[in-house]
């Protein structure tokens, strides 16, 4: 990481875009799954909606979909928890968030006819 980036990150200033997605994920924690809203992603860390706050300093794994990251919570603020990744995104892993967010209602028919078809075969969750 070059020194703007470090001075940025001191700073509270965002490095790397983010982009919004709103979209329903987990979090394993130590003794704990919370399901949470992925507000939000770049290829370092994102910012995560709970039902409560997750003490700064905790461990975690964000799980979306096959995806499993770690993390650690750099921040909390009530329901909201900022996650910084354990190592980056994969450039792969960022264009298919990216996808998500340019082909939304494909995303939400893909992932509607994936749980009908759990259901069907009695692999709810």
């Amino acid at each position: 990481m070059d020194q703007n980036a470090k001075t940025a990150i001191q700073q509270g200033q965002r490095t790397y875009n983010r982009l919004r997605l709103g979209l329903p994920a987990s979090m394993v924690l130590t003794h704990e799954r919370r399901y949470c809203t992925l507000e939000n992603i770049s290829s370092t860390g994102a910012c995560v909606r709970t039902e409560s706050a997750i003490a700064k300093g905790r461990t975690t794994i964000l799980c979306f979909h096959l995806l499993r990251i770690f993390s650690v919570v750099i921040w909390s603020r009530d329901t909201l928890q900022g996650l910084r990744f354990e190592s980056p995104l994969e450039s792969e892993d960022m264009q298919g968030f990216l996808w998500i967010v340019q082909n939304r209602a494909e995303y939400d028919r893909v992932c509607r006819e994936e749980l009908i078809g759990d259901m069907a075969t009695g692999f709810g969750r």
